[in-house]
């Protein structure tokens, strides 16, 4: 089956695409991404992504080398083209070919379709265990294509057989490696909200939230993850997952609870009507 791409201005097969050895993106990790799930066959809050997008080259001074409806017009082509029932999409800008591998170049800009893979049912039923790390991202306002940490530890989390990587740091519970963290402490739904890369997921949740819980945004102290009843977090690809065992011991009784169901019905509805 073939599959295409956006590369620098042109739909091309994925095979055909080549990419500078000297990109400084490759060479250096200069660069930054933004990923998207469809639902319905559309684009899933497609103008939070863009705009997330936008902050994170603003961030690293690089300019997005295409305009806002041309982005979506692209997208819907090759979502089409592309074929998968469901798809996720990659978005990814990098600084480009340098003469002296330092200086920002001639931009990289490139769009990949993936299949969207379904994670079990029995995960979103009996929940899921994640690990800790220490360690917190050097610049939470973009969404960076380093991700050294998460992939540097990707051995340890499959050998504890862990779905997640919970970064902590200097006694503050942050986010995962790909997710938002997410706390009920007496029915108060509490995140993070400094020193994290705020998820267009996890801002979504939030809003559905606040129609039925007090919500509370942020320092997160690393005690009350054993104060709280509840853990789950929130991720475009994943969308809400209870967290039942954080390392070695259990989040609240090591069952999913009432309110991570409720807001995970929630979220379902409002895709259900996307």
């Amino acid at each position: 089956m073939k599959r295409y791409c956006y590369f620098n201005g042109k739909i091309k097969e994925l095979k055909n695409v080549k990419i500078s050895p000297y990109d400084i993106g490759i060479l250096r990790g200069y660069g930054v991404f933004d990923v998207m799930r469809t639902v319905n066959g559309k684009p899933f809050l497609i103008d939070k992504h863009w705009k997330r997008f936008e902050n994170s080259a603003k961030e690293l001074c690089l300019k997005i080398p295409i305009k806002r409806d041309q982005y979506e017009k692209v997208l819907k082509k090759l979502i089409k083209i592309n074929k998968f029932p469901d798809s996720v999409i990659r978005t990814v800008l990098t600084g480009g070919v340098s003469a002296d591998a330092f200086s920002i170049g001639k931009l990289t800009f490139y769009i990949l379709i993936e299949k969207y893979h379904v994670y079990p049912k029995s995960l979103y039923e009996k929940g899921a265990k994640v690990i800790t790390l220490d360690f917190q991202r050097s610049n939470p306002k973009a969404k960076v294509t380093n991700y050294v940490e998460a992939i540097r530890n990707q051995s340890r989390k499959l050998k504890g057989k862990a779905l997640e990587i919970l970064y902590v740091n200097k006694g503050h519970v942050l986010e995962f490696s790909t997710s938002n963290v997410m706390l009920f402490i007496n029915n108060v739904l509490v995140t993070p909200k400094d020193n994290v890369l705020l998820g267009t997921t996890r801002n979504l949740v939030l809003e559905l939230a606040k129609k039925k819980y007090k919500v509370e945004e942020r320092a997160v102290r690393t005690e009350e993850l054993k104060k709280a009843q509840e853990v789950l977090l929130t991720a475009g690809n994943k969308q809400i997952v209870p967290i039942v065992q954080i390392d070695n011991w259990k989040v609240g009784n090591g069952q999913v609870g009432k309110n991570t169901k409720a807001l995970m019905q929630m979220l379902e509805d409002y895709m259900k009507n996307y």
